[in-house]
């Protein structure tokens, strides 16, 4: 049996999608607006809440965007994308303690997930940790052969060594 969409509901993803739409022409402060809106019919939306914390970070409004990718996670613990973004404005604001700790755990918890190398690899570099930030961009290329950023910043590691 099927249940019933509440007309909040189709409102909540139709902003959902106006949000979508405004995100990729880079119209951050209209995406707010509609992921908002979103958030407010739907709270529990885990993509309402990752989206919104993505325009915020775009933005640059880091302790927003922390805000809300911490509630995504609190609605969906599993799914990686929101703890990789919570790490990525955790690190903008210069917390790369915090940071590192997360990426870590999704690290552990998903070893293949596209990225999660890559950024513990930049977070190591950001400390000045050259050979931990090699091993780590060799495991994302190991993951994800074709990570064009990944493969950019092995070459530039390959080159401070010689």
């Amino acid at each position: 049996m099927r249940h019933k969409t509440t007309r909040a509901q189709r409102e909540a993803r139709r902003h959902l999608r106006a949000g979508n739409a405004a995100l990729l022409k880079q119209q951050w402060a209209k995406a707010i607006e509609h992921f908002h809106e979103a958030c407010r019919l739907a709270p529990d939306s885990y993509l309402a809440r990752v989206n919104l914390g993505l325009a915020y970070y775009r933005l640059e409004q880091y302790t927003a965007a922390i805000g809300e990718f911490t509630r995504a996670t609190e609605i969906d613990p599993t799914r990686p994308q929101a703890w990789l973004n919570l790490a990525a404005a955790e690190t903008a604001l210069g917390h790369l303690g915090k940071a590192g700790e997360i990426l870590e755990r999704v690290a552990v918890e998903h070893p293949q997930h596209p990225d999660v190398h890559y950024n513990l690899a930049t977070l190591h570099l950001r400390r000045g940790e050259v050979f931990l930030a090699l091993a780590e961009v060799e495991l994302e290329l190991a993951n994800n052969p074709k990570h064009r950023l990944a493969g950019r910043l092995l070459a530039e590691l390959q080159a401070r060594r010689k």
